[in-house]
C-alpha cells in the first residue's frame, strides 16, 4: 500500500485538489482501509484523498455504482431485482419442485440461499446453466454423475422459473446488471476516455466482463 501511494501521489496529486480527481478501484473494503492509512502516513499534514471504490467479484458497492450508472444512460440496462425477494421466491420454487419430500422452512431457506449464490457465481463467470450438464463436467464427477445430474436439473428448473419471473418484471439479477454496466463502461471509455484518471490496483477476477473492463482501464491515457 505504501509503495502504491508513493507512486500515485507524485503522478496524480494537484495543488488545488490533491487527489480528489482520481478514482482508485480496489479489491475489498479492507484494501480501502489499508490504502487510506497509507495515504495518511504519506501526506503528513493532510491531503484530499481520491475516490476509492470496491471492485470485487460480487460486490459492486455504493461508491462504484454512481461511477458506472451515469454511463448507462440510454444503454437500456434493466434494473436489478431485490435480493430478498429473489431469496423468498427461490424458496417457493424449490418447495414446489421437490414436492412432498421438501424439507422444513429452515432447510429450504438454506438451500435457496445456496442456489442464489450459485446463480450469482455463474453470472459472474459467464457460465450458462446448460454447461453444468455438459460431457466435460459429467466426466469429471465420474461415479457421482447420476447424483450430479439430478441436483443440477433441480437447480436448472428453479433457475428457469426465476428467470421467467424476472423477464416478466423487466428486471435482471444484480451480477447480470453489473456485467452489463462493466461492458457498457468498457465500450464508452474505449471510445471516449474519461477526463479524470481511473486506476485499478490489486483487482483480480474470474469475471470476463470485469477482466475486459480492467484491460480498458489499463490502456487509458491517464
Amino acid at each position: 500500500a505504501d509503495a502504491l501511494v508513493a507512486g500515485l501521489v507524485p503522478r496524480y496529486a494537484q495543488p488545488d485538489a490533491g487527489l480528489a480527481r482520481l478514482t482508485l478501484l480496489l479489491p475489498s473494503q479492507r484494501a480501502v482501509r489499508t490504502v487510506t492509512e497509507a495515504f495518511i502516513r504519506h501526506s503528513g499534514q493532510g491531503l484530499l484523498l481520491p475516490r476509492m471504490a470496491v471492485l470485487g467479484d460480487l460486490d459492486l458497492d455504493e461508491t462504484l455504482g454512481p461511477l458506472l450508472d451515469p454511463l448507462a444512460a440510454g444503454a437500456d440496462i434493466p434494473p436489478a431485482a431485490d435480493p430478498m425477494r429473489r431469496w423468498l421466491r427461490l424458496v417457493d420454487f424449490l418447495r414446489e419442485e421437490i414436492g412432498e419430500s421438501a424439507p422444513g422452512s429452515a432447510a429450504l431457506l438454506r438451500q435457496a440461499f445456496e442456489i442464489g449464490r450459485t446463480m450469482d457465481r455463474l453470472l459472474v463467470e459467464g457460465i450458462g446453466p446448460e454447461d453444468l450438464l455438459g460431457e466435460r463436467v459429467i466426466d469429471i464427477v465420474g461415479d457421482l454423475a447420476e447424483h450430479w445430474q439430478a441436483s443440477v436439473r433441480t437447480f436448472a428448473r428453479v433457475q428457469a422459473r426465476w428467470l421467467a419471473e424476472l423477464a416478466a418484471r423487466g428486471e435482471i439479477d444484480g451480477p447480470a446488471r453489473r456485467n452489463a454496466l462493466f461492458d457498457h463502461a468498457a465500450r464508452r471509455w474505449k471510445e471516449v476516455p474519461p477526463q479524470q484518471a481511473i486506476v485499478a490496483a490489486g483487482v483480480t477476477s474470474a469475471s470476463p466482463a470485469l477482466a475486459h473492463l480492467l484491460r480498458v482501464i489499463a490502456d487509458l491515457p491517464h
